[in-house]
């Protein structure tokens, strides 16, 4: 039976949202967080088809059908797995960054869920694994907030795998939804998808930097033209 990848990330983030609802139905809180599909983006080259992050905690799912072309994965786990020891980021790397393979047959799916790190070679993997444990396992991270790393740490680690393709950005915006008391709903765009695994403070900073090398920019451009300007008249000057 031939289950295509986006219906089981389709079902993986349905029953995610569900599971951490159900979690956290009693304890009163709600999860702040983000949950980007980034299959067939501009970056899923550069991270991967799922990208989730909840007060801290950060998972990123590369998700394949069995019998898909592997080539270009295999690629990218060499080059990353280089980088990761280079840099030390392998126990962060073990905790956020994880590939699921499925295999549908008539009566379940099957499937190999281990750390990126862990994926190639891959002969020994057994496909024993269930979706519904791969939520539940996430969704209990996120709601009792289990994660040995800080933001800065794994921003440190997403920021290592964009250098795996040579590029300092996503290549895909975002949004932010912002719910307001009485149901109100609003959407703010974001220049950069990543800019969702930032705090708030963070953020800001960001953008206040942004702006302010957007002015530096600006003014210099304007220097040159006005010495570009005064050069040409100098020249017409001295005929």
């Amino acid at each position: 039976m031939k289950l295509y990848e986006n219906i089981t990330i389709g079902n993986f983030l349905f029953s995610l949202g569900y599971s951490i609802r159900d979690k956290q139905r009693d304890s009163g809180l709600g999860a702040a967080g983000s949950v980007n599909l980034l299959q067939q983006t501009p970056a899923d080259q550069l991270l991967g088809d799922v990208l989730v992050k909840f007060s801290g905690v950060v998972r990123l799912l590369e998700f394949k059908a069995e019998g898909a072309d592997l080539r270009k994965e295999r690629g990218k786990h060499a080059g990353l797995k280089q980088i990761i020891n280079d840099l030390g980021l392998a126990e962060i790397s073990r905790e956020v960054h994880w590939y699921v393979e499925t295999k549908a047959t008539a009566d379940t799916l099957g499937l190999l869920t281990v750390p990126y790190l862990d994926a190639f070679p891959r002969d020994h993997h057994p496909r024993s694994g269930r979706l519904e444990a791969l939520v539940q396992s996430t969704a209990e991270a996120i709601a009792t907030q289990q994660t040995r790393f800080s933001g800065a740490q794994i921003n440190q680690y997403l920021l290592a795998i964009k250098t795996v393709s040579g590029k300092a950005a996503s290549g895909t915006g975002g949004l932010l939804l912002l719910a307001e008391p009485g149901g109100v709903l609003k959407f703010a765009p974001l220049e950069d998808m990543l800019e969702l695994n930032m705090n708030h403070r963070d953020w800001v900073m960001e953008r206040i930097a942004r702006a302010e090398r957007s002015h530096e920019l600006l003014l210099r451009q304007e220097q040159e033209k006005e010495l570009a300007k005064q050069m040409t008249y100098d020249r017409g000057l001295s005929r």
